[in-house]
């Protein structure tokens, strides 16, 4: 079953997060698809940040390994240093 890794944060750091983008592509490993990546999330509830990402990966086991893997803890300090108010999940998905 297809599972998803969720991000949503605000930006506060333009530069730092871009060099993020050009560094995160272990997120992807395991068969990773990134499906969803907007600046300019609207919230409707609750206090959502600006910026949403969503992976689709084969299965949560694989989700886990890209977040958990060396090569992604290795660069997430990045996106943490760019960015605040976020939050990640990792769903399993429907069916």
């Amino acid at each position: 079953m297809a599972a998803y890794l969720i991000g949503n944060y605000d930006v506060t750091d333009l530069a730092g997060y871009r060099e993020y983008q050009q560094n995160s592509a272990p997120i992807l490993a395991g068969g990773g698809k990134l499906l969803v990546l907007d600046k300019a999330s609207e919230g409707k509830e609750g206090t959502a940040g600006h910026m949403t990402v969503v992976i689709e990966y084969p299965d949560k086991d694989a989700a886990i390994a890209a977040y958990e893997s060396e090569s992604y803890q290795a660069v997430v300090g990045m996106r943490l240093g760019a960015t605040e108010n976020g939050r990640l999940v990792i769903v399993d998905g429907f069916g």
